[in-house]
């Protein structure tokens, strides 16, 4: 029995398209077994991890593809088009792991790398990066613990922790380094997202967002738009489709 099929089993994968929680807090399978066109989505900060299958994502003129080489981190909750290649027979299965800010600065500071970044430093929200050796086997370690409750229940805190540190020190690490640390663009532009996204019904103005974060209107829309690809207002306007739409993954 491969991968899929055991974790299909354990977990009630049905054909089509879903997500599933699993006995780890934060942790959750998506799949599908069929080809799903460009379409707008909002995931979640944290990371993606392709076990099979391939996906490209999209946003404004960036391409970026993941798949069983190539993990997604993303520093911030952001609104990006993907395509997903999978069919019966060759199923596409992903990990997503929720990152939030307040456990990513009790591990940054558990593991005594929370070195100082740059406070103006921005970096586009997500962004692949290789799965090289070590997290790969870590990946493999931690779907196979996800096949048992009790292995999730003992081995699984620690792999996630694994998995973390390798993504910290890959080559997106400063965002998430700069997510934790409080005096950042990067960690203002999160509260304000934050503040979008439990907020999005209100009539919110850029004006009051930028001044909540403490910084003036033009520098703001300036880090907004290159950790998010999109300015606040179009960041609000694509919240509110994606909530009308239930696309928030």
């Amino acid at each position: 029995m491969d991968l899929f099929e055991e974790l299909k089993e354990r977990h009630g994968f049905e054909a089509g398209a879903g997500f599933v929680e699993t006995a780890l807090p934060g942790v959750r399978f998506f799949w599908s077994t069929e080809a799903v066109a460009r379409a707008p989505l909002i995931y979640n900060a944290g990371l993606v991890l392709i076990l099979q299958g391939n996906k490209i994502g999209y946003l404004g003129d960036r391409v970026f593809h993941y798949n069983p080489d190539h993990y997604l981190v993303l520093s911030v909750p952001l609104p990006f088009d993907c395509e997903t290649y999978a069919t019966p027979d060759d199923p596409m299965l992903g990990l997503f792991v929720d990152i939030e800010r307040a456990d990513l600065i009790a591990f940054l500071n558990f593991m005594e790398l929370d070195g100082p970044v740059s406070r103006t430093a921005t970096s586009l929200g997500v962004a692949p990066a290789e799965l090289h050796g070590d997290m790969r086997d870590a990946v493999h370690r931690l779907m196979r613990a996800l096949c048992s409750d009790a292995a999730s229940q003992a081995l699984g805190a620690g792999i996630l922790r694994e998995i973390l540190f390798h993504a910290i020190e890959g080559p997106h690490g400063p965002s998430l380094r700069a997510l934790a640390q409080g005096d950042t663009h990067h960690s203002r532009v999160s509260q304000s997202i934050i503040t979008i996204r439990e907020n999005y019904a209100d009539p919110l103005k850029v004006e009051v967002l930028a001044h909540d974060a403490g910084m003036s209107v033009p520098v703001f829309h300036r880090a907004f738009k290159a950790i998010t690809g999109t300015s606040p207002l179009q960041y609000l306007k694509a919240t509110r489709l994606a909530r009308a739409k239930g696309l928030i993954l």
